[in-house]
């Protein structure tokens, strides 16, 4: 393939380039002769031909042409030497020059040389071009990422703004919580509030897959909540917060389902009655199920329940427990056991129980038996959440 059909032949007179044209005879190449090398060079600067032909003693080529050679990577460059020198000819090569040719040569050598080596640069310019345009590439993809990693950052901290204030601490309960993000944005979630200075409401939500997505919904999971909450607290009504979190997760379902945004979600949703010490719960799915810590018994809290977002009409059951003078319960996402010790989810389970009866039910001390002070790049997002009464 040929960048362009012009050849230009530089001898040190006429007879030598009409002896080299004319091997070039019936060939398309648009053939240009020069027996001065400067009036050469100055024309190769401006016309940047395909080929040049260079029939010159080796000792002239130690000045303007090699130079030229070793600058310009969008013409060919072919030696005419009238003898065999190796040293010379790697010299050349070093020089950027793509053939050599030994007198005496056939006109088929020289048509060969000639053709191969308008090929093997037309492939250098095109793999220039390539070069260049993946460069460019590459310097957009650099751009797009800083520009895509800031905007992760801004909703990293937009996302980090809507979360509670922890530890939240009202009269003997204490509620807190830790969350390790995979990627920039989480999507775990959690929430919690008091309202009429006796209900404790919280959720602990797993939105299906990472990033921004599912970061999304973990914000429309804080703009429900605070909606209802807010609905309550206008209303004065007391009576639908002694029975939350009934319709809690049912109502989340409609709004999820209704958007249409494919993703789903597990949820642990509970309320505590912090004058009769009444926590009532319902579980979607959520894994691994709440541990359970009080006067050196620990246990799982029974519930089972669909993930939210798949299932049009479903319902979820509400739990109830009284609560004792002291206790610790923490509910931990399913990222935990990704690093947990143990082959089976039973092990991990049992693991995570061990950790919470052997700790001091502080948020350091069980984030520090479960290890998850020396997780590095965690898989996927974790999530921990305690609340705690009498410790």
């Amino acid at each position: 393939m040929e960048i362009n059909g012009k050849l230009y032949i530089v001898a040190d007179n006429q007879d030598d380039c009409h002896e080299l044209q004319d091997l070039l005879v019936g060939t398309p190449w648009q053939v240009s002769c020069f027996d001065d090398t400067t009036a050469a060079v100055n024309a190769i600067q401006v016309d940047h031909p395909a080929v040049v032909v260079i029939n010159l003693p080796f000792s002239d080529l130690q000045d303007q042409l090699l130079a030229l050679a070793s600058l310009d990577l969008d013409v060919a460059y072919i030696m005419v030497l009238p003898e065999i020198d190796p040293r010379q000819v790697v010299e050349l090569f070093h020089q950027n020059v793509s053939d050599v040719v030994i007198r005496p040569f056939t006109g088929d050598r020289f048509r060969e040389a000639v053709k191969r080596a308008s090929g093997c640069k037309s492939l250098l310019v095109q793999n220039r071009q390539y070069r260049e345009q993946l460069e460019k590439a590459n310097r957009e993809l650099e751009e797009s990422l800083r520009i895509l990693e800031i905007d992760q950052m801004a909703g990293r901290q937009v996302q980090h703004s809507l979360l509670p204030v922890t530890p939240l601490r009202h009269g003997d309960y204490e509620i807190a919580h830790r969350i390790v993000p995979s990627l920039f944005l989480s999507g775990d979630f959690v929430g919690y509030n008091v309202v009429f200075d006796r209900y404790m409401v919280l959720y602990v939500a797993d939105v299906s897959g990472h990033g921004a997505s599912s970061a999304f919904l973990t914000v429309l999971l804080k703009f429900i909540l605070n909606r209802i909450l807010r609905r309550h607290i206008s209303l004065n009504d007391h009576e639908a917060m002694a029975k939350a979190p009934l319709g809690f997760i049912e109502h989340i379902n409609r709004q999820i389902m209704a958007l249409g945004l494919d993703k789903h979600l597990t949820l642990f949703s509970a309320s505590i009655d912090m004058e009769q010490n009444i926590l009532r719960y319902s579980v979607a799915a959520h894994m691994p199920t709440p541990v359970f810590f009080s006067e050196g018994d620990v246990r799982t809290l029974p519930g089972k329940g669909k993930p939210v977002g798949i299932f049009d009409n479903a319902t979820w059951d509400v739990q109830e427990i009284m609560l004792p003078e002291k206790f610790a319960m923490v509910i931990v996402s399913d990222g935990v056991l990704e690093f947990l010790p143990g082959k089976s989810y039973r092990e991990k389970e049992q693991y995570l129980a061990d950790t919470v009866a052997h700790s001091d039910t502080s948020m350091e001390s069980i984030c520090e038996g479960l290890g998850i002070n020396e997780v590095g790049d965690v898989p996927d997002d974790v999530t921990v959440l305690t609340i705690r009464r009498g410790f």
